[in-house]
């Protein structure tokens, strides 16, 4: 047992078996957060999209400056702030963690410690990363104007045009992986957006199979649970949804 992990509380993974929609996606991570104070595991779940579905920040609007660029596609609200997500060719994670968690005295803390668990794995399957704070260009290397960008720079609409030094980028400093927070009496809910391939809709944001032809996506999904999980605790186990879970959601959504 390593000093890390000993001492946390267990960890429940959901992985989800078939793509959900938005509204459904964005309710359980509601959901969960919810539940999360009467619970004493963290909960961490993989899932997907079952049509292109645009998310926007708690705080964002979708009028004047900020409108939406994808009016024909589902829009749904996020619980954590930022930028809007189009959600398409991606895997997306969440992670709650109870109150007397560790991360709890400093939750930005949250972020590093399961970044760098999937930048253990992106690495493994073939695709150099890094943390945006941790990243330098090499002699000869061609940065995008995306991977220069800084939160001084007028906000984008897009979160992946956005830059944050929790980001997790590729060797070429595009970015690849964001997440976001909110904290309820204690309890964090973080979930993020892993860009597996560039969508039809957004071609000028590459994914991990344009950047490394290398990526190998499904090991990459086979192995992603079994990282964030250990990120945050030395013993977990898979399950799925509860009752009460899928009910809150399902309330959530109505």
């Amino acid at each position: 047992m390593s000093a890390r992990t000993s001492n946390l509380p267990e960890a429940d993974v959901i992985v989800d078996s078939a793509p959900s929609t938005g509204r459904f996606n964005m309710a359980m991570d509601a959901a969960l957060l919810a539940l999360g104070e009467q619970c004493e595991r963290s909960v961490v779940r993989i899932y997907q999209w079952s049509e292109p579905t645009v998310t926007l920040g708690y705080f964002q609007n979708g009028t004047s400056s900020e409108e939406s660029p994808f009016p024909q596609l589902p829009c749904v609200r996020r619980l954590t702030g930022g930028g809007a997500i189009l959600h398409d060719r991606e895997l997306t994670y969440s992670c709650v963690v109870p109150a007397f968690h560790r991360v709890r005295s400093n939750p930005s803390e949250l972020y590093e410690i399961v970044h760098r668990a999937i930048i253990d794995v992106l690495i493994r399957c073939g695709a150099a990363c890094c943390l945006r704070q941790e990243f330098s260009p090499t002699p000869g290397t061609t940065v995008s104007r995306s991977a220069l960008m800084t939160p001084a720079l007028a906000e984008p609409f897009l979160c992946f045009l956005r830059s944050n030094s929790n980001d997790i980028v590729h060797s070429s400093g595009i970015k690849i992986v964001g997440s976001a927070q909110r904290r309820r009496r204690g309890v964090t809910l973080q979930h993020g957006s892993i860009l597996l391939a560039a969508s039809s809709l957004t071609s000028a944001l590459p994914g991990l199979c344009e950047l490394s032809p290398s990526f190998k996506p499904a090991r990459f999904q086979t192995e992603l649970p079994a990282a964030i999980a250990g990120s945050l605790s030395d013993r977990w186990k898979l399950r799925d949804y509860s009752g009460q879970e899928l009910e809150m959601a399902n309330s959530l959504m109505e």
